[in-house]
């Protein structure tokens, strides 16, 4: 006897058809970037006509937030799915933490869309982070309630929240550059590293922090000495107002006050400077950070002035961070390369104080763990508190104080 197939209802094929059109824009992303997930690739890589995307979409940016609104449901269903609950916080934190490292390596892309949807889908990007500051909110919370933590204030326990969900995405790309040592049987990293995760969330560095910080340090220097210096703080103040997508060769000469041709003597296209633009805002970050850490020898204290003096500089040059959050999408190789370079710093930074008898409980290869951590504090806070609509430049002194508990003595109470 002939099976007759049942014919799919309009609501099936409509399903289907969205469907399609998101794990087509995943793909591209993961393999592209936002940047080129035009609506006619992915409508072909989906198999459907162009204008069927805005059958299911208001506009394109509207389809790329939702690439992340999408996966990261997904991302949730799977991380509670495989987290066993404990009645002790840190154990349930490094299941979750072992959960994500299976998660990213059955979907690579995950980080990608995550990283690059914070300067391409802003609205999607933020309320993911939202999720996972919730997430960690009600644990903490929780945790504190049963004297496995100390008892801190509900803005606390955000800031450590977005400590450790920026840590993830931090230590996540830093094993898919650079695979950790070590067999990593199921996941992304091996087991060690969830161990020194949660090692060192628990007690931090376990010393107090003795900092001196300047009482006055000149502010950034923004005037440009040269044509090419011009072009690149213009370039830098451009991307600020209206982010990497509108800061076209135009825009740039007209905040730089320059003629067209003048850009053309000093950089080959628009894409030269993108890769610029990243090496050339650290530089004058790392130059204005030093004179916090100076004066102070302990890893620890330079940590946490280097920290302030950060911050600091966020509060003259404000565009820093979307710079960096945008160089993920626009110059992916500079980024790739800052990001390790950032990592490669802070180890050898470490190594230098273990050689002098500081950080004697960690071994070598738990020094880049320690070094995303950090590496991720700083990011998100920026991110999180300092946006590009933000009026107060300045980080909310709850901050510092959380970092600095954290960094010294960790979470666990004693």
């Amino acid at each position: 006897m002939k099976t007759v197939r049942k014919k799919k209802s309009r609501g099936d094929q409509q399903r289907e058809r969205r469907e399609a059109l998101i794990n087509a824009g995943l793909r591209i992303v993961n393999k592209h970037g936002y940047v080129n997930a035009s609506v006619s690739r992915v409508t072909e890589a989906a198999g459907l006509a162009q204008g069927t995307l805005y059958s299911y979409f208001d506009s394109h940016q509207a389809y790329l937030e939702e690439l992340l609104n999408v996966e990261g449901a997904r991302f949730f269903l799977q991380i509670n799915k495989h987290t066993v609950i404990s009645e002790n916080f840190f154990d349930t934190e490094r299941s979750a933490f072992l959960a994500f490292s299976r998660y990213i390596k059955r979907h690579p892309y995950f980080l990608r869309v995550l990283t690059d949807a914070e300067s391409a889908a802003p609205t999607s990007y933020a309320q993911h982070m939202d999720r996972v500051e919730a997430r960690y909110l009600k644990a903490l919370q929780y945790a504190a309630g049963e004297g496995q933590i100390r008892l801190r204030d509900r803005e606390a326990f955000r800031d450590i929240g977005e400590v450790l969900g920026g840590a993830y995405g931090h230590l996540g790309l830093g094993a898919q550059g650079r695979p950790f040592a070590g067999e990593a049987t199921s996941g992304l990293f091996p087991d060690w590293v969830a161990d020194t995760y949660i090692g060192f969330i628990k007690r931090g560095f376990e010393e107090s922090i003795d900092v001196r910080i300047p009482t006055s340090v000149p502010e950034p220097v923004q005037s440009a000495g040269s044509t090419r210096e011009a072009l690149l703080e213009a370039a830098a103040r451009v991307v600020w107002n209206v982010g990497f997508a509108g800061a076209t060769i135009k825009a740039i000469v007209e905040e730089a006050d320059l003629a067209v041709g003048t850009f053309y003597s000093h950089f080959e296209s628009q894409q030269e400077i993108f890769d610029e633009l990243l090496n050339h805002v650290r530089a004058k970050m790392l130059d204005h950070v030093r004179k916090f850490v100076t004066g102070n020898t302990r890893f620890i204290d330079r940590e946490y002035a280097g920290f302030v003096g950060f911050f600091d500089y966020l509060r003259h040059q404000p565009w820093y961070i979307r710079i960096e959050s945008a160089a993920a999408v626009y110059a992916t190789e500079t980024y790739r390369r800052h990001f390790f370079d950032l990592a490669d710093n802070y180890v050898r930074t470490m190594r230098h104080a273990q050689a002098k008898g500081e950080l004697a409980r960690f071994d070598d290869r738990e020094l880049p763990v320690l070094a995303y951590v950090m590496m991720a504090a700083r990011h998100y806070f920026a991110a999180r508190h300092l946006p590009p609509t933000a009026s107060n430049r300045s980080l909310p002194a709850h901050v510092y104080e959380s970092y600095r508990s954290f960094l010294g003595k960790g979470l666990e109470a004693r």
